[in-house]
């Protein structure tokens, strides 16, 4: 049995070891946290939106649905005008926003300055300058959205608009990501997000095909590092807007939506990248860079976002353009399939029954036009009621009036020649109806000239040569017979000699 241990003894023997351990074990522990710390660095700091400041004395305000509009004084106009003018617009941009990113969680503050001296003033120390300074500025430093408006009024209506959706575009991105999106990421789809203008998208293609062929393609890396990279700024938004444009036709837009939610809590955008997408950025981006001549050669004209607008589409319709009608709503519906907006879907799905039937008219409308050139006149007639009942089920706003009533007007009289050409030929039975058949035909024989049906026309003539070769016959034969009748009572007066009755010699 040991003895028991004196408190000298024990400290010597178990404690003081003990104590020695455990502080090698925790110099350890923070030797490693050290390089962790230095592998990984921690998240930058987010830039979420301040939250609204005083508006200042003298400016109006007025609120729509998603914003509160602050006009300056001195501006050319006031709070209550610049809502009515752009507050829908403002309204839409912002639902459509929401509709595939973090929803905005509160209303947008607009600040309207009169002029670009007192935009300057206060946009001078915004953080995230445009590319391209235009007369919107997305989160200026105070509010949202500052707005020059001597320049913003300018501009043509569709600028105007794209400089809006552009701005409010960048605002939801950083809101989203909590002030995390990379610089590409949140260039591009802020300028995906305009509306398209054609000869800008062809801009954009050019100078990233330019690009390619020289090669001075801008890699991701490039184009997400926070300060821009040592190119034109039409090059990088150019390049900025065929990375969006590969993603959002590659997965949709609600993909992209996810990627940019989760950078609120992962500061390395690769990583969330991977995650998102179940690729390497590296994989990605060679694929990125293979799909590049297809889209430079003509996938630039499609942008999907632009499908959250149903007006175009009902434009087209209400005049008649049901095909193209029809490719934008395809468009539209790919882009609310991606977002399972069942609200959406169920419009465009109306849209596409009324395309479907105004297709179906267009269809009836040129099978008409085939049997009157077939001079199937019958036939025309039946296809034709068929087009026009199609046409009333659309409203009949979009029927071909003057069309329809060329097309009926030719059926008719081919049908109206048809029947008179059947009447001459009965009545040609009879000698006593010789006239009428003859007015028939003739008549029958006029109208299919002026339809330019040579089958019709032959047969009238037909007809016509047949009622006047018999009567020529029976002139012929009455007329021989009336030579004949003299010829034989001359006869008969000459045979006859003087009357032996003749007493008077």
């Amino acid at each position: 049995m040991l003895p028991p241990l004196s408190c000298p003894r024990l400290w010597r023997t178990w404690i003081r070891p003990v104590l020695l351990m455990g502080a090698v074990w925790t110099l350890l522990c923070a030797g490693q946290v050290g390089v962790g710390a230095q592998a990984m660095p921690e998240a930058p700091v987010s830039l979420p939106m301040p939250p609204p400041a005083a508006v200042p004395a003298g400016f109006t305000s007025a609120n729509t649905a998603r914003a509160r509009i602050h006009v300056a004084p001195g501006s050319a106009q006031d709070a209550d005008a610049f809502a009515r003018d752009w507050g829908l617009l403002i309204d839409d941009g912002m639902d459509q926003l929401d509709a595939f990113l973090t929803p905005f969680p509160d209303k947008l503050d607009i600040y309207v300055y009169p002029d670009d001296v007192a935009f300057g003033l206060a946009t001078v120390n915004a953080r995230w300058p445009e590319l391209e300074p235009g007369p919107v500025l997305a989160n200026p430093g105070i509010g949202d959205l500052a707005i020059d408006l001597e320049a913003f009024q300018r501009a043509t209506p569709l600028e105007a608009e794209n400089a809006l959706r552009h701005g409010m575009a960048h605002v939801a991105i950083r809101e989203a990501s909590r002030g995390r999106a990379p610089r590409g990421f949140d260039e591009g789809l802020a300028a995906y997000f305009e509306q398209p203008v054609p000869a800008q998208m062809a801009r954009h293609a050019a100078l990233v095909q330019n690009a390619r062929s020289n090669g001075d393609l801008l890699t991701w890396s490039d184009l997400n590092r926070p300060l821009p990279p040592e190119a034109e700024p039409a090059e990088i938004m150019a390049h900025a807007y065929a990375m969006v444009a590969y993603f959002i036709d590659r997965d949709g837009a609600g993909k992209l939506g996810e990627f940019i939610g989760a950078l609120s809590s992962e500061p390395d955008w690769r990583a969330v990248l991977r995650e998102t997408y179940n690729r390497a950025p590296v994989e990605l981006e060679a694929q990125w860079v293979e799909n590049l001549p297809r889209w430079t050669t003509g996938g630039w004209r499609t942008n999907l976002l632009a499908g959250f607008d149903l007006e175009p589409a009902r434009d087209l319709i209400a005049k008649g353009h049901y095909a193209s009608a029809r490719r934008e709503l395809e468009q539209s519906l790919r882009l609310f399939t991606d977002l399972n907006d069942e609200t959406g879907i169920e419009q465009i799905n109306d849209l596409m029954a009324q395309t479907d039937i105004g297709l179906q008219a267009e269809t009836l409308m040129g099978q008409t036009q085939a049997s009157l050139e077939l001079h199937d006149y019958d036939r025309a007639q039946d296809l034709l009621g068929q087009a026009q009942s199609q046409f009333e089920r659309l409203g009949g706003v979009q029927a071909p009036d003057e069309t329809i009533a060329v097309y009926a007007g030719l059926s008719r009289q081919g049908l109206q020649a048809e029947q008179d050409l059947e009447r001459a030929r009965a009545l040609s039975r009879r000698w006593a109806d010789y006239p009428l058949a003859r007015q028939a035909a003739l008549n029958a024989g006029m109208a299919y000239a002026t339809l330019g049906d040579s089958t019709g026309y032959e047969s009238a003539a037909s007809v016509m040569r047949a009622l006047d070769e018999r009567q020529l016959r029976l002139v012929l034969l009455v007329g021989g017979l009336t030579l004949l009748s003299v010829a034989w009572l001359g006869l008969w007066l000459w045979s006859r000699g003087k009357s032996p009755l003749d007493w008077g010699h």
